[in-house]
């Protein structure tokens, strides 16, 4: 599995809000350029993955529209399996439009059948079933839409970093444990603050990940040597130091 969170196409930068660097998201050759960029690098993540390996793209409404079409030439459009909605609904609002309240990650397989763990993506029913029918549908509820409704992490939370771009660790954990199986390898070229690798390396997968910034990195490696796992049920296991490399 590779996930991949880039700039976003905002044409502005962004600082730590503990002061802990930061990175641009500016383009001199404007959309072309940042295309050019990501087209790049995504088409040699492409052949990294396994037959049924998934490719996740996180961007928002600036340039998630361009990046599909640019995708689908990449992976091959029969390969799409999803738009993904990831709906947090924080922050503040505007008179001039509705809220800008969610990001989009599209989601490819290598081949038209990744691999899909649908029973970690069940959420109860939300229907009333009838005892009669019960035996129709799955005790452990149904599979959830691809509109994933998860909060950001607020500003005192433990897993709070922050670094300006960083994700919830709920949402990464569940892309996890939905598309790779234990033990497998989960790679993200964007790391910034560690969350896809933390998240991969707590539901018992192996991980890696770069950056260009190096602040991002450090926030990364100190994530990621103060996590404790349990992978042989006996006892904890503490991570080495330095397992990210740039």
């Amino acid at each position: 599995m590779i996930y991949i969170d880039p700039p976003f196409f905002t044409e502005s930068g962004f600082k730590s809000r503990k002061g802990e660097g930061g990175f641009d998201d500016t383009w001199v050759g404007g959309l072309d350029d940042y295309l050019s960029f990501l087209r790049a690098r995504i088409e040699l993540m492409r052949p990294l993955l396994a037959g049924d390996g998934s490719f996740f793209l996180h961007l928002d409404w600036r340039a998630v529209h361009y990046a599909k079409v640019m995708c689908d030439a990449i992976f091959d459009r029969r390969n799409f399996q999803n738009e993904l909605i990831w709906s947090y609904n924080s922050g503040g609002g505007t008179k001039a439009r509705y809220g800008r309240k969610h990001d989009t990650i599209l989601w490819y397989g290598k081949t038209a059948h990744p691999f899909f763990n649908a029973d970690e993506a069940r959420v109860p029913h939300s229907a009333v079933i009838a005892k009669k029918r019960a035996h129709l549908f799955h005790p452990a509820g149904k599979v959830r839409g691809d509109v994933l409704g998860i909060p950001r992490p607020p500003n005192h939370a433990a897993e709070w970093t922050g670094w300006p771009t960083q994700k919830p660790l709920a949402l990464l954990s569940l892309l996890v444990r939905c598309h790779s199986r234990p033990g497998d390898l989960v790679g993200d070229f964007f790391c910034g603050s560690g969350t896809a690798l933390v998240a991969a390396i707590s539901e018992g997968r192996k991980a890696f990940g770069c950056d260009l910034s190096s602040d991002a990195l450090a926030i990364a490696r100190k994530r990621i040597a103060t996590l404790e796992i349990d992978r042989s049920g006996s006892g904890r296991q503490v991570m080495s130091k330095d397992p990210v490399t740039s």
